[in-house]
């Protein structure tokens, strides 16, 4: 079949230790181009957040090779078939009873396998979950606001087109505290780098 041999493709789920981590794993993912069906933030005493992906062979392949450099993610799931997935979910059930925290079931609920994206509509409902999981965030600690401003995994343009993005559905939400929010985050942005460009 030569160049145009189709690679088979795994659902993928990654574990994150703390906000950096999670930006450069983000930053990697985005820049290759990997489908990230869920991104969702627990972050408790084991972990900080967690990725699903669908991705080929050889990008795993990859990933695992840049994660012994650069230290991508903690752990890693690769789901097989329905029953290894319904397997971690219940895992996962099963550790949060055993330490008295709130049901994480309730928390990854975005990454079950229901959802899909089909058309316009799934697209948008995705969005919004990005969007409340990054303002989440935001709002969760300054250190991973500067981890997010300080980051070299996502460009200048990245970061600045993604927060316009989410300004832009917040405004037609009439949520303008979260957009005061995420202006001043641009505002930092703006700074760090031309405190770069001086000193170069």
């Amino acid at each position: 079949m030569g160049k145009y041999e189709r690679h088979r493709e795994f659902e993928v789920h990654l574990l994150t230790y703390d906000g950096a981590q999670h930006l450069r794993l983000h930053g990697w993912l985005k820049r290759n181009d990997v489908l990230i069906k869920s991104e969702t933030i627990h972050n408790d005493d084991d972990s900080f957040g967690r990725f699903m992906i669908f991705i080929n062979d050889i990008m795993l392949e990859k990933l695992k090779e840049e994660n012994l450099e650069r230290g991508l993610f903690i752990d890693i799931d690769v789901m097989n078939g329905e029953s290894e997935r319904w397997g971690l979910i219940k895992n996962i059930e099963k550790e949060d009873e055993e330490t008295e925290r709130e049901n994480l079931l309730d928390k990854i609920q975005d990454f079950m396998f229901s959802f899909q994206i089909k058309d316009k509509e799934d697209i948008e409902k995705f969005l919004k979950k990005a969007n409340e999981t990054s303002l989440k965030l935001f709002k969760q600690s300054k250190s991973f606001i500067r981890d997010y401003v300080e980051t070299k995994e996502l460009t200048y343009e990245d970061k600045i087109k993604d927060l316009n993005l989410m300004i832009e559905a917040f405004v037609e939400e009439e949520r303008y505290e979260d957009c005061a929010l995420l202006v001043k985050v641009k505002q930092q942005i703006n700074k760090h780098y031309k405190k770069k460009i001086s000193y170069e």
